[in-house]
């Protein structure tokens, strides 16, 4: 009797397990957590310059839940994340987190966070990344001159081993089926986007022409969106085809905005900032529309970060540099939805879903 008491609790066991998972598709595969920061978006806090102990990274969960200070709650005795944090890059399995004046990289596991290793070779003052065919590659501005000393860090994610090679105004970074693409700009200076075959690693260089400087690009259906700005002259976007790597159209903004950036994808429409306003374009389209302006007593730090992801946008306000940010998730027609207290100058956001 006892035997079979002891089977009928296993499998009414077994059943309340698997009828509490979600399924991904038909087949009745369940869908078991892989961590516990696995539905949400984190927000990478950049901290305040010169001050250890002030980055960090907050995670807030699709049902609003919110979570500072995951590294080091996850981590408490791992090496330190470093400071002045720049961006976050994506892989199947990792998160990656760039400290701009530590000169590291942190690697961490996406959804759980647990701390696996840090790459602190070859960097200077390192940007942005992205990874393609086993290799992440990370730019670095070196110094913030001229950009003539920039360069690309390359990572092997076999053995975390680095090299470099040089590239003028190396800043933002993507990925698109398997090619690398580089905004070759920052502040006016830089006038290219650059292309890596990280297969054979060649590379061919897309001239937007004299005051273009690109400061964001973005990808879509074989076709690169590149912003340009510059303090002379024209705010444009540029759509180049990924086939031909030619430019196939150009959209000037200047009557509209004037020092328009952050330039973002969904759902076929262009989103982009200026000052404290949020406007937005369809793919087809020529003119921009603005879609929300928001109220910040922040002097060097309104929309420090932005995003747009599931019909919603996210802005990222810093505040005082040194002191808690403010994030805002508002509706695509421009109605606030939520307001986040989160960590000292909140920059960017990377959703892991």
């Amino acid at each position: 009797m006892k035997k079979i008491n002891k089977f009928l609790v296993l499998a009414l066991a077994s059943t309340a397990f698997l009828s509490s998972c979600s399924t991904d598709d038909d087949d009745g595969t369940p869908n078991i957590p892989q961590g516990d920061y696995e539905n949400g978006y984190f927000v990478l806090n950049e901290g305040q310059f010169g001050v250890e102990g002030t980055s960090g990274i907050t995670f807030i969960g699709e049902d609003g839940t919110k979570s500072d200070n995951v590294y080091t709650t996850v981590n408490p005795v791992a090496p330190e994340i470093g400071g002045a944090l720049q961006s976050i890059f994506l892989d199947d399995d990792n998160a990656y987190i760039i400290s701009g004046t530590s000169n590291q990289v942190t690697v961490v596991d996406r959804y759980t966070f647990e701390y696996k290793t840090t790459i602190d070779t070859d960097f200077s003052a390192p940007r942005y990344g992205a990874i393609a065919n086993g290799k992440a590659y990370v730019t670095n501005s070196n110094g913030w001159d001229d950009g003539s000393d920039d360069f690309v860090t390359v990572i092997d994610l076999t053995d975390y081993s680095t090299s470099t090679f040089a590239m003028r105004n190396a800043e933002h970074v993507i990925e698109e089926d398997d090619m690398i693409y580089f905004a070759n700009g920052y502040f006016g200076d830089g006038n290219r986007i650059t292309v890596l075959n990280p297969n054979t690693n060649e590379t061919i260089e897309i001239d937007l022409g004299d005051g273009n400087s690109p400061n964001s690009i973005v990808e879509e259906d074989d076709n690169l969106y590149v912003l340009t700005t510059n303090f002379a002259g024209t705010p444009n976007i540029f759509e180049i085809s990924t086939a031909s790597n030619t430019i196939m159209n150009t959209i000037d903004l200047s009557g509209v905005v004037t020092s328009p950036k952050q330039l973002t994808m969904e759902d076929d429409t262009l989103y982009f900032t200026d000052a404290t306003s949020v406007y937005k374009l369809d793919i087809n389209g020529t003119t921009p529309s603005r879609v929300l302006e928001y109220t910040s007593t922040s002097l060097y730090g309104p929309m420090y970060g932005f995003a747009v992801e599931d019909d919603k946008i996210y802005i990222a306000d810093a505040g005082d540099f040194a002191s808690a940010g403010t994030t805002y998730e508002y509706s695509l027609s421009g109605s606030l939805l939520e307001t986040f207290s989160v960590g000292v100058a909140p920059n960017g956001f990377y959703f892991n879903d």
